[in-house]
């Protein structure tokens, strides 16, 4: 992604090659020195697990979490804030098995599912996985038997057939999951958890 400062230096001298990315809001990379450049304070930071959970956990609350969490004031964003939620689930459990869900998506995103909810019932968490992550990404939409609304005091509730679900609460507990992530990650402590990160991360979802 391109800024604002990139694009007229660009502009200004055209012979030039764009060596310096936004990699989250506040990190860019410099491809050339292979540094990771803070863009609050122009340090520059060493391209280590540090540095990448960093870029990490900027991305996911900058990028997608703030944003949907903004968004929980405008009354039609529920399928967008329930969407941006959902997204983490098999996405960051990839990172915590260190290595993609390339034709396992379903037993990832169960396993992920299971911590991130509680005691949720199996029949709930097959439906959050056919009816709303399949559905989001295929189709564009949940599906039939989901339901959302605002004003419900619980995550899930089953009509019949049908769950509905509140995607304020959704998204509360999804990034709460992920602040609990890390912690335990930043510990250096947890060796297994770190290397499966970095693992992931270099072969997947670096830069």
């Amino acid at each position: 992604m391109i800024d604002e400062n990139q694009m007229m230096h660009l502009l200004s001298n055209p012979g030039d090659t764009l060596s310096n990315y936004a990699i989250s809001m506040n990190f860019n990379i410099d491809t050339k020195k292979r540094k990771i450049i803070d863009k609050r304070d122009k340090s520059e930071l060493d391209y280590n697990i540090d540095a990448k959970i960093m870029v990490y956990e900027d991305r996911q609350f900058e990028w997608f979490f703030n944003v949907a969490k903004r968004l929980t004031t405008d009354n039609e964003a529920g399928f967008v804030i329930l969407m941006i939620a959902s997204s983490y689930i098999e996405s960051n459990q990839q990172y915590r098995e260190g290595t993609a869900s390339t034709k396992k998506s379903e037993e990832f995103f169960k396993k992920a599912a299971k911590r991130i909810f509680p005691g949720i019932a199996e029949e709930n968490i097959l439906l959050l996985y056919k009816e709303v992550r399949c559905g989001f990404f295929h189709d564009g939409i949940t599906r039939k038997t989901i339901f959302i609304t605002g004003s419900q005091k619980e995550i899930f509730r089953k009509d019949g057939e049908n769950l509905i679900i509140n995607p304020h609460l959704f998204l509360d507990r999804i990034i709460s999951d992920f602040k609990e992530y890390m912690i335990i990650l930043k510990d250096v402590s947890n060796k297994d958890l770190r290397n499966k990160f970095e693992t992931f991360w270099d072969g997947f979802k670096g830069i």
